[in-house]
């Protein structure tokens, strides 16, 4: 009798931990042992030639700043100016594992333009950038033009910025500030080179 009490426990036991252990495994994400093979186009290198470029050759180089429609100052830049500014570019990076997954793409053709674009949007407005458009030469299969849209949340206000990058010739940066009281200021910087 002794005998089939602990044998039942026994039972009893084994049972309840398998139990145990097949609930505290629910609670578990689920994990994949396939990777991620999603190829999107691959914009920093696109960057990083542009900036080679400009290094490599003597560009005259300026920018023109417009504050609020109104004042403009334009100046020449250095290389060292050059790179700096264009960081606002070269920072952004959607493929990055932990955010890369929020992001859906889309290709568009273009039969009157002899384009393809490449668009990577998210609906999460938690991230900062909303959307990337890379606008490729059907033909020559180059990059035209690249457009970036940023929203950042800051403790007291919300910077709408779009980033505009011309191959071989300009990049155009528009940030808009928007104040938790309303008030609202622009600027647009344009960077030019062999223009």
């Amino acid at each position: 009798m002794r005998q089939l009490l602990y044998s039942s426990l026994l039972l009893l036991l084994v049972a309840n931990a398998c139990k145990s252990k097949k609930d505290n495994n629910a609670t578990l994400p689920e994990q994949s042992n396939t990777s991620d093979t999603t190829t999107f186009y691959d914009i920093k290198s696109f960057f990083e030639s542009e900036i080679n470029d400009v290094k490599t050759t003597p560009y005259f180089m300026y920018t023109k700043i417009t504050k609020d429609d109104k004042k403009k100052d334009s100046l020449p830049i250095t290389i060292k100016d050059f790179i700096e500014l264009a960081k606002p570019f070269t920072e952004k990076d959607i493929t990055q594992k932990e955010i890369k997954h929020f992001y859906k793409e889309d290709v568009f053709r273009d039969l009157s333009t002899k384009s393809i674009t490449f668009s990577y949007s998210t609906k999460n407005p938690e991230l900062e950038i909303q959307n990337i458009d890379v606008l490729v030469n059907e033909e020559t299969n180059k990059v035209k033009f690249v457009i970036i849209r940023v929203n950042k949340t800051t403790s007291d206000s919300i910077v709408i910025s779009q980033m505009n990058w011309n191959k071989g010739n300009s990049f155009f940066i528009n940030k808009t500030v928007v104040k938790k009281d309303g008030n609202k200021s622009s600027t647009q910087q344009l960077v030019s080179w062999n223009n």
